[in-house]
C-alpha cells in the first residue's frame, strides 16, 4: 500500500481514540478492526491527498502517531493560557512599526529560523503555496537599495511615479526622509524578506498578508524591529530590469517586502490602542 506521508502508528501506545480520524482534514485515517489508527491508500501530497498539515501527529494524546518523519517527542508542547495569553497581549501592544535601524545584521541563524517557523501559518486549502526571497545581508540590502533609489530618481526626473501612490505621495516620502523616516524605500532595514506565491492557486493573496503579520511578531517577541513596506514594490514595478534581480517568478504575487533589523530607537511602552467598540458588530439570528 502507498504512504507516501509515512504515517506511522505506535499500536502500543495507540488507545483507539478515534481523534486522528476527527481532525484528518483529508479523511484518510481510521480505525482498523483493532481500534488502532490506520491510513488508506496515499500517494499524494496536497488537496487529494495528505494536507501535510501534521493535526494526528499533534492531537494524539499518547503520541503514538509519527507522519513526513516527524516525530511527537520533537514537537513543542501547548502554552500555558495562563502565561501565554498575558505574553502575547503584551507583544501586541509592544508591536511597533520600525523606520530606523542599527547597522547590523541580524545573526541568520535567527532570521532563517523564524521564516522556518512560517510553515506554521494558517493558509488557503493548506497548499503551502508560498516562497520567500531573503536579502539576508545589510552591505547587500545597501547596494539593492542604491540600484533602486537611483533609478527612481532617474524616473521621477521623467515624471514616472509608482501606479499606486503617484508624485503627491513620492514627494511626501521625500519629505519625510529628513524627519521619522531617513530611507523612504525600506526604513533603513538591514536585511529583507520578500513573500511571494503563484496567482491563481491557493490563497497566495490572503496568504502572504498573513506571513508578513506573523513574522513581524515573530521579531517583536525577540526584540526585533520589522517594518511592513508596500512602497518599494511598487516602485519596483516601474523599473522590470532590476526587480528581475530579485528573481521573484513573473507570474507571483509580491506586493509586500518585511524589513527585519534590531531597531535603533526602544520603546518603553506598548500602545494602548483598541478597536472602536462601534466598530465591532454583533449578530444574532432567531
Amino acid at each position: 500500500m502507498k504512504n507516501i506521508a509515512n504515517f506511522q502508528v505506535d499500536k502500543e501506545k495507540c488507545i483507539g481514540c478515534g481523534l486522528c480520524t476527527k481532525v484528518c482534514p483529508g479523511q484518510l485515517l481510521y480505525l482498523d478492526e483493532d481500534r488502532k489508527a490506520a491510513t488508506v491508500e496515499v500517494d499524494t501530497l496536497g488537496w487529494n491527498g495528505c494536507w501535510r498539515c501534521e493535526h494526528c501527529l499533534a492531537v494524539c494524546p499518547k503520541g503514538a502517531i509519527q507522519i513526513l518523519g516527524k516525530k511527537p517527542d520533537d514537537s513543542l508542547p501547548p502554552a500555558d493560557p495562563a502565561q501565554a495569553a498575558p505574553m502575547l497581549d503584551a507583544v501586541l501592544a509592544n508591536r511597533h512599526p520600525c523606520r530606523r535601524y542599527l547597522d547590523k545584521n541580524v545573526p541568520k541563524e535567527i532570521l532563517y529560523d523564524m521564516i522556518s517557523r512560517l510553515g506554521n501559518i494558517p493558509n488557503g486549502g493548506n497548499h503551502m503555496l508560498l516562497e520567500y526571497t531573503v536579502i539576508d545581508d545589510k552591505e547587500q540590502v545597501k547596494r539593492f537599495r542604491k540600484l533602486v533609489y537611483d533609478r527612481m530618481e532617474e524616473l521621477a526626473a521623467q515624471g514616472v511615479y509608482p501606479a499606486e501612490f503617484g508624485e503627491k505621495v513620492y514627494r511626501d516620502m521625500k519629505r519625510w526622509t529628513s524627519l521619522v523616516r531617513p530611507d523612504m524605500l525600506f526604513c533603513g532595514a538591514p536585511q529583507l524578506v520578500i513573500p511571494h506565491g503563484p496567482r491563481g492557486r491557493g490563497e497566495c493573496e490572503l496568504d502572504l498578508v498573513v506571513a508578513c503579520t506573523q513574522l513581524d511578531l515573530q521579531c517583536a517577541a525577540r526584540g526585533l524591529g520589522s517594518s511592513i513596506i508596500s512602497f518599494p514594490m511598487g516602485v519596483l514595478a516601474t523599473m522590470p530590469e532590476i526587480r528581475a534581480l530579485l528573481q521573484i517568478p513573473e507570474n507571483h504575487y509580491a506586493p509586500l517586502i518585511v524589513g527585519v533589523g534590531y531597531p535603533e530607537i526602544r520603546y518603553r511602552r506598548g500602545s494602548q490602542r483598541r478597536v472602536d467598540p462601534a466598530k465591532i458588530h454583533t449578530l444574532t439570528f432567531e
